[in-house]
């Protein structure tokens, strides 16, 4: 039952990403428009505390999405683990690409960001070659228990970010996006483990 939540959920999310998407298109292509010059007035600039999270959550999708690509390329994962991993690699990555194009419009570097493993979730090296050397079921399991810390550690950061200094709305938005997706997919992966 989790699972068809996380579907919805799922669903919903996408659906309304592709509303606001062919929302912002069409305001581009008409900028005539006023709209556009009164939301462009009211997006404060990104805040230090801002171009940190955003650059600290592309090191950390990083991370999901290489964890979601080794674990989906093993044979044996059972397939709903295996389709977990799948959308998280997916999800993440979109998201990687947006928060560079965000870092780049704002001129913010994005470029070789390292981020410190054994915090916010992040693994260790130890822990990334342990999962790489993991096979079948053993890897499934291992894989859910690491992503479940690692998505609890950017929740985490998330809300740090909202009850901190962070003021843009897209920032904001992620922040936002992150609690309630990666704790709807720490429910399905509980379910799982």
């Amino acid at each position: 039952m989790p699972l068809r939540r996380l579907a919805a959920a799922l669903v919903l999310a996408a659906t309304a990403l592709a509303v606001l998407t062919f929302a912002v298109r069409g305001r581009a292509e008409h900028p005539r428009q006023p709209v556009v010059a009164a939301a462009a007035a009211t997006v404060a600039a990104p805040s230090t505390a801002d171009l940190e999270f955003a650059r600290m959550m592309v090191a950390h999708h990083e991370q999901a999405v290489r964890m979601s690509r080794a674990l989906v390329a093993k044979p044996g994962v059972p397939e709903r683990v295996r389709l977990i991993a799948d959308f998280i690699a997916h999800d993440q990555q979109r998201e990687i690409d947006e928060t560079n194009a965000w870092l780049d419009a704002w001129g913010g570097a994005h470029a070789g960001h390292a981020h410190a493993g054994g915090s916010d979730g992040m693994l260790t090296d130890a822990q990334l070659r342990g999962l790489d050397a993991a096979a079948g079921p053993q890897a499934s399991r291992m894989f859910l228990r690491l992503m479940i810390e690692h998505h609890t550690g950017a929740i985490t950061m998330a809300r740090s970010l909202l009850d901190g200094d962070g003021r843009n709305v897209y920032t904001h938005g992620m922040a936002k996006h992150v609690i309630n997706e990666q704790t709807a997919e720490n429910d399905a992966m509980r379910a799982l483990l």
